[in-house]
């Protein structure tokens, strides 16, 4: 008897919990609209309403939950890559005793490294 209670209200508990998400996704933005969202959400500090929003939506949408967890998984490997690639700028140059270059030696080596980046 006990049994059968609580497997009704379980039951009813999937179903309206069901029925409120669906109703939520319905009334939430599509997940075209909260894909840049996600991507700002990287890049920024979101906006109150925007927070709610994405939450919400991650609460009804698997698709845009699996979507936000491999954009952070994509973020965080390419910041791991470039750390690994490019060493801290608060490290000394290596250079041998004497071989040091001057300050304006380094200084158009650097503005010609970033020309070439931007190319």
């Amino acid at each position: 008897m006990l049994v059968e209670k609580l497997e009704m209200i379980l039951r009813y508990y999937k179903k309206s919990t069901h029925a409120l998400r669906y109703w939520m996704l319905r009334q939430l933005p599509a997940c075209r609209q909260m894909a840049p969202i996600m991507s700002d959400s990287l890049e920024r500090k979101l906006s109150f309403r925007e927070r709610v929003r994405l939450r919400f939506h991650l609460w009804v949408c698997i698709w845009c939950a699996w979507y936000l967890e491999h954009l952070q998984l994509m973020n965080e490997s390419r910041r791991k890559r470039a750390a690994q690639i490019s060493p801290p700028e608060t490290s000394p140059p290596v250079v041998a005793a004497g071989d040091a270059l001057s300050a304006d030696a380094c200084e158009r080596l650097k503005r010609a490294v970033m020309r070439a980046e931007e190319r």
